[in-house]
């Protein structure tokens, strides 16, 4: 049913292709054939394309039509009142996209990266929309912006970062999307939708090699099972990519090993089987293996005067012969001379069970049954020397069941559509932190003869002398244990109602109920002492996230609209807790958005312009900090830092100006300032920038296809992004400033007129820019800023071939 909704409205409009109205106005008519029309085909969709329209021995050049579900139905983009932008698998494959984390630069205002710094993981998605996001990894505090595959919630960052594999589209939705998507999309959603079978049996595949000794193999193949009832399809994906960092040895600068290699195999398979006109059902299995180094990290600074740094060089490190100093400052973003964790394992894999009943003409039902789960263990080395001074080593393991119920359908002649829906979410999750921090120091105070200032042993703030309790306060070798236990329930409902041909309301909400157990114990390791002895805490959090929006059909070609929402994302708990005290949970953060926007299609359809504008207004905004108590001690905590304001705008463009060249942009603008901050709040002031989140983002893409000779094609591309300043931590530490910075990447393909094959020569980063994508300050304990830079310039070569 809903899928015959979005194809009433595009007989509204001109989106289509067709330029006969008067066709696309008889489908209205034809409610089940349209049904299995869909049912029984894949629509490939590029982001801009060349299509025949009209005269079948015309070519016309039109902008084609991209179909989103962005409000759990299908639609045409042109017709959805939201802020998106939408990639095609044509689309991901002309840019060379081949994770998730490469997709932000071409979405205005959206921030991705593959790590968040502080893991040593390169599979720990960072992102950020509109000024928000998250940029810890832990269990106990959840992401800004929700990801989505084939419907199913992907609950962690870890893991985020994933194959590209045989997908129908990508779309980035910016603003709260809490009405139908749910929990934790109070700055966006990334909905990722992969191909399904099509019953056509036929197949293809592709080799890549190129810069650090890459391979990679790609290929899928989609068969009949059952002649228009069942079909199948497999997809696999294997990269290979040595490290882009080098490890070098201290004393020679020899290279001894690498960080940031490609070690993956990701596959899934499809089962699609459809036993009337009215029912479908898809079964999709996923699955990914890693095992890959630590993430190429660099040490950006050092001050060794600062924090417990003194301290260890004088007790530890200068008796051993080798003290913590900016020798181990390389100069250069990918070295360092790390001797510790560097690992990067994963495995994860997922069911989905999907069954889309038609119940009548006029309704449909929709069961979404899903099950995922991964282990991984990753650690990093975030002193960058061959010293036992701060290290991490993780190991989570993680599972999520959901179950969600969709009753959807139109009435009053068509003039409502109208969703309901229930939502159940359980999750379960370990996570086993070994960190090592000055190590050696608790037995070199405990060894010392007295205190260090002379003072008795029952000083309050002087370590040193066998049995001085203030010595175990300075044991940082940790065993740090967490578990927790996320069970959520929501009921939602969204209802459009044309109330003029032009004019539609649209009206929504959605109630959510989320109660977390959070069971932990901190042990320090050396002195055997309890940090927080095995305790559990639990909480719980309910909101009503409401949504209404008006938009105008201005004319065929364009449509206005203007939209307000509420935000919820839910509350959670400090994970890194060093005293009792800090064992507590903090609020949800909560959001009021105003968006208005424009979208219109011009020159026939050849030109696409996309405007919208936004002011959100946030409440007790969660702010994780990392900082010192007097001692030197860490103290990592998350908190509401209170109120903020982000305001700004997008433009994305499309346009076809001559037969062959297609041009593609878009521009960001993000004002995020705080108004105000919460009692008791560390380390923020107003003047605090957010992380990650530069004023300006813009990207420009531009093909072209030239017909050669022996009708042979060869397509030129070339993509260009910008991004402005931006910090790359939360209280904005100076090392990590990134100042702005453009990536070019390039693509030539040649493909021979009626031939299977095609190859390919492209290359990223073209001008070997140098800019941060994650990093870490300890400067306040350990004297310490680390950085992860993106990757150099690469080149590649891509043979592709169909069956």
């Amino acid at each position: 049913m809903i899928k015959n909704q979005y194809f009433q409205k595009l007989g509204r409009s001109s989106m289509f292709m067709q330029k006969n109205k008067s066709h696309l106005g008889a489908s209205k008519k034809r409610k089940t054939s349209l049904f299995k029309a869909v049912c029984l085909s894949s629509v490939s969709l590029c982001a801009v394309e060349t299509a025949i329209a009209a005269d079948e021995n015309e070519k016309i050049l039109v902008l084609e039509e991209i179909t989103v579900t962005a409000r759990k139905m299908e639609e045409g983009l042109q017709n959805t009142p939201v802020s998106i932008t939408a990639l095609s698998a044509g689309a991901l494959e002309a840019r060379n996209l081949t994770n998730l984390s490469e997709v932000g630069n071409y979405s205005p205002n959206v921030f991705m990266s593959f790590t968040t710094g502080s893991s040593g993981s390169g599979s720990d998605a960072l992102i950020y929309i509109r000024g928000v996001g998250q940029s810890d990894f832990l269990f106990t505090t959840d992401p800004g912006v929700g990801i989505y595959i084939d419907g199913v919630y992907y609950a962690r960052t870890v893991g985020g970062v994933f194959d590209l594999l045989d997908l129908e589209r990508v779309e980035i939705l910016r603003g709260p999307q809490g009405t139908v998507f749910g929990k934790n999309t109070i700055g966006g959603a990334v909905n990722v939708i992969s191909k399904k079978p099509t019953g056509e049996t036929g197949a293809k595949a592709s080799v890549t090699m190129g810069s650090f000794n890459r391979l990679d193999v790609r290929g899928s193949a989609d068969v009949s099972v059952i002649e228009d009832k069942l079909f199948a399809k497999l997809s696999f994906s294997s990269k290979d990519r040595d490290g882009y960092g080098d490890i070098l040895d201290f004393n020679t600068g020899k290279v001894v090993d690498h960080n940031g290699n490609e070690n993956s195999t990701s596959a899934r398979l499809a089962l699609r089987w459809i036993p009337s006109d009215r029912t479908e059902v898809n079964l999709i299995s996923d699955f990914t293996r890693k095992r890959e180094q630590s993430t190429v990290r660099t040490i950006e600074f050092v001050d060794s005067s600062t924090g417990l740094a003194p301290l260890w060089n004088g007790l530890v490190g200068g008796p051993a012969g080798l003290t913590y100093t900016d020798a181990f400052v390389t100069g250069n973003p990918f070295t360092n001379y790390g001797t510790g964790p560097n690992q990067n394992d994963l495995n994860s894999w997922g069911i989905n069970l999907s069954i889309d009943h038609e119940v009548s003409d006029n309704m449909d039902i929709k069961s979404i049954t899903a099950y995922r789960e991964f282990d991984a263990h990753f650690g990093r080395d975030g002193d960058g020397s061959p010293l036992n001074y701060v290290h991490t080593d993780d190991t989570q393991t993680q599972s999520q069941f959901s179950q969600e119920f969709q009753l959807s359908g139109v009435a009053s002649d068509d003039k409502l559509n109208w969703l309901i829906g229930l939502f159940y979410f359980n999750e379960k999750g370990t996570d086993q932190n070994n960190v090592v921090l000055t190590s050696g120091l608790f037995n070199a105070l405990q060894g010392l003869p007295g205190t260090l200032n002379g003072s008795p042993l029952s000083a309050p703030t002087a370590p040193g002398g066998f049995g001085n309790p203030i010595n175990v306060l300075l044991d940082l070798d940790f065993n740090i244990n967490n578990k927790i236990d996320i069970k959520s329930y929501a009921v939602f409902a969204q209802a459009t109602y044309d109330l003029t041909e032009k004019l539609s309301l649209s009206i929504g909400g959605r109630y959510s109920y989320e109660k977390k157990d959070y069971t932990l114990e901190h042990l320090r390791v050396t002195s055997g002492a309890a940090i927080v002895p095995l305790s559990t805490i639990s909480d719980n959090w309910g909101s009503f996230s409401p949504k209404a929006s008006l938009d105008f059909q201005v004319t065929e070609d364009v449509m206005t609209y203007a939209s307000i929402s509420k935000g919820f994302k839910s509350g959670g708990f400090n994970g890194r807790p060093t005293t009792n005290a800090e064992v507590e949970s903090f609020a949800p953060e909560t959001v009021l958005a105003y968006e208005v926007g424009i979208k219109s299609q011009w020159a026939d359809n050849r030109v696409r312009l996309n405007v919208a504008a936004f002011y959100n207004d946030y409440n007790d905004i969660q702010l994780g900090s990392v900082g010192a108590d007097s001692t030197g001690n860490l103290i990592l905590i998350i908190q509401n830092g209170g109120k903020a304001v982000v305001k700004g705008f997008e433009v994305e463009l499309q346009a076809i100006p001559v037969q062959g060249l297609t041009i593609e942009g878009g521009i960001g603008y993000t004002d995020f300032g705080f108004s105000r901050l919460n009692p008791g709040v560390q380390d923020i002031t107003l003047a605090t920038q957010q992380a990650n989140t530069p004023k300006w983002t813009t990207n420009l893409g531009v093909s072209y296809v030239i017909d050669m000779s022996n009708d042979a094609t060869l397509t030129v591309r070339g993509d260009w992004s910008y991004s402005g300043s931006s910090f790359k931590d939360v209280v904005n530490t100076p090392q990590l400033k990134q100042k702005a910075y453009s990536l070019v990447n390039a693509r030539i393909t040649y493909e021979p007129s009626g031939a299977d094959w095609s190859i390919s020569a492209l290359v990223t980063n073209l001008t070997d820019e140098r800019y941060i994508v994650g990093g870490l300050s300890t400067i306040g304990s350990f004297g310490i800023v680390e950085a992860v830079y993106g990757r150099p310039r690469e080149w590649g070569v891509s043979l592709g071939y169909e069956f």
